[in-house]
């Protein structure tokens, strides 16, 4: 249904930040075990492009051709950056805070579009009566 794609490309996106959060934390929580090499969550090709339409779409208040369903995947894959510390694990705690603070603020920044997205919704189904 046109009228909810770019709620339904928001959706994927928040999945994707919360599953990114929750990777992101469990290198934390490996920070001590010796051989750990950390994990990310990369993102499929196509996940700029998405984004882009379902911001075009909140922006412009206009319906946009965009795929059905917004499915934003991504793939876990070691951290290519990570360097391996004395024990072999690579896990540093600076670098997994800036980029769980970094997805945090991409997570409420996407949030915030889709419950304004939704509030919108709520507003014209009402007849732009309450609001």
């Amino acid at each position: 249904m046109a009228l909810l794609d770019s709620v339904e490309h928001l959706r994927g996106a928040l999945d994707y930040h919360l599953d990114r959060h929750n990777l992101l934390t469990s290198n934390l929580a490996h920070i001590d075990t010796p051989g750990y090499k950390p994990v990310d969550l990369e993102r499929n090709v196509n996940f700029a492009g998405q984004l882009h339409v379902a911001m075009a779409a909140t922006n412009a208040g206009t319906s946009i051709g965009a795929t059905p369903g917004g499915e934003i995947h991504g793939k876990v894959i070691e951290d290519p950056g990570a360097a391996a510390g004395g024990d072999e694990n690579g896990v540093d705690l600076d670098r997994e805070a800036v980029k769980i603070a970094s997805n945090q603020m991409r997570y409420d920044m996407l949030a915030q579009l889709a419950s304004s997205e939704l509030a919108s919704l709520a507003w014209a189904a009402s007849d732009g009566k309450h609001g």
